[in-house]
């Protein structure tokens, strides 16, 4: 599997965990692109659009993640900058986010407690 990549200014590079899930579908990367357009309404009622290009979304969702990688992902997600992500699984293009929501929640794999976390994050193109 390519690597899947976060990049900051003032902390570097890091490296998202690969993917991994128990059972059902493995994980996907959601991607939806929002078209930034101003629509108008003239005083014959009929419509004009200006186009402004297209936003991306991803949301990232990681599972199994240890203490120390979730406290990396909650560093970067306290940043106040943009950031660089790079999905190589999808194409080599950079795009410059910023983490627009961040959720993460405990995570059992069996009876036993392990310290294990699940993270849901939105990084919404700059």
């Amino acid at each position: 599997m390519a690597d899947v990549t976060l990049e900051s200014t003032t902390l570097g590079l890091i490296t998202l965990p690969i993917l991994t899930w128990m059972g059902g579908s493995p994980p996907s990367w959601p991607v939806s692109s929002d078209k930034q357009m101003l629509t108008a309404i003239m005083s014959d009622r009929s419509r004009q659009f200006a186009f402004f290009g297209v936003k991306r979304e991803m949301t990232v969702v990681l599972g199994f993640l240890t203490k120390t990688q979730l406290d990396e992902l909650k560093t970067y997600n306290e940043l106040n900058e943009i950031l660089t992500f790079v999905n190589n699984n999808e194409d080599a293009t950079e795009y410059s986010v910023v983490i627009s929501t961040f959720r993460h929640e405990p995570e059992r794999m069996d009876v036993r407690q392990l310290n294990r976390y699940r993270v849901e994050m939105t990084l919404r193109q700059a």
